[in-house]
């Protein structure tokens, strides 16, 4: 039944189980993604959150030449929005992508927000929402900022050696800022030094 995982994530994130959970319920969309599908594009109206059941996606942003930088990835247990796209008229900064075959629960920002005004958990949940998101988004920034490639890789692998298992060794090589060339030499590096 559409919901289910929302509602669980939803109240993980809020931390206690959450009131009118059916009014959320009645709203969310299930979304089957094929492996290379885009769920929304960069300047898209799309006012709707996401949460992962399964699978594995991209953000990217495209640049004015064509060229597409990846932003992060996201796996299943976890949720996604262009927060710029939730605000009225707002529209999504990135383009989100499946690299693998998904299976998404779609929910519209506007049955949230109104749960939100009319409850405390919900507006907690939002609270602690918000909160994870800017620090998944400050850790990207910093890694980005003050490591070097081979250091970012190791931080990638030591803290999600999922995704890197699961990316194409493009897309991973786009997101570390490097060439494929680049990952293959580094990537064999660690593994040396790890003893595989």
């Amino acid at each position: 039944m559409p919901g289910r995982a929302a509602i669980s994530l939803f109240e993980r994130i809020a931390g206690q189980p959450l009131a009118q959970a059916e009014r959320l319920t009645d709203t969310v969309q299930l979304c089957l993604v094929k492996p290379g599908e885009t769920i929304f594009a960069q300047d898209d109206l799309h006012p709707y959150l996401y949460v992962v059941e399964s699978g594995l996606l991209k953000f990217t942003y495209l640049r004015s030449d064509g060229e597409e930088w990846i932003k992060s990835f996201i796996v299943e247990g976890q949720f996604f929005a262009s927060l710029s796209a939730l605000a009225p008229a707002g529209r999504a900064s990135f383009s989100a992508i499946a690299i693998e075959a998904c299976r998404l629960e779609r929910v519209p920002f506007v049955t949230l927000r109104d749960l939100a005004d009319a409850d405390l958990g919900w507006s907690r949940m939002i609270r602690n929402a918000l909160m994870i998101y800017g620090e998944r988004k400050e850790r990207r920034e910093r890694q980005f900022l003050t490591l070097d490639r081979e250091e970012h890789f190791r931080s990638l692998v030591r803290e999600e050696p999922n995704v890197v298992t699961r990316v194409p060794q493009k897309d991973l090589a786009s997101y570390l800022g490097i060439t494929p060339v680049g990952l293959s030499r580094i990537a064999a590096r660690v593994r040396s030094e790890a003893g595989y």
